[in-house]
């Protein structure tokens, strides 16, 4: 399992579920957001049903205990699944916070009508070449 994250089965809640049905994974939020542990819960709600706690001795973990419904055939390989998920959503999150206000841009000029960066170039037209543009070869 990755760092900031840990399966353990004495974290189920319920000690009278079937053991292969459930699970409980630990994860570290100080690697992982909230946010990204609930996207990724999310994610597979068609799978499992989800419960998501802190830990009363710990604030910066939290339980997400996962029971399989009938859709889904096989714990490890939703835990699996998971894991990958949740990194997937902490990578996409940090991305956000880095390139967000490229992305907002970018964005912004698709749809805009004219130039955003560089609105002296929305002047003229291609008849008059107000740029010299022709002059340059």
């Amino acid at each position: 399992m990755p760092d900031g994250v840990t399966i353990t089965s004495a974290s189920v809640p319920d000690p009278a579920s079937i053991a292969e049905n459930r699970a409980a994974i630990e994860i570290d939020t100080t690697i992982y957001s909230l946010n990204a542990v609930l996207r990724a819960s999310y994610k597979f709600t068609d799978q499992a049903y989800f419960f998501i706690a802190h830990r009363e001795d710990a604030r910066d973990r939290v339980v997400v205990t996962l029971t399989l419904n009938n859709s889904a055939s096989s714990i490890r390989v939703l835990v699996g699944n998971f894991c990958n998920e949740l990194l997937d959503q902490q990578v996409r999150e940090s991305l956000a916070r880095e390139f967000g206000d490229i992305r907002t841009l970018i964005v912004a000029q698709a749809f805009s009508e004219g130039n955003l960066l560089d609105p002296k170039r929305d002047d003229g037209n291609c008849e008059e070449d107000p740029r010299a543009t022709l002059q340059r070869r």
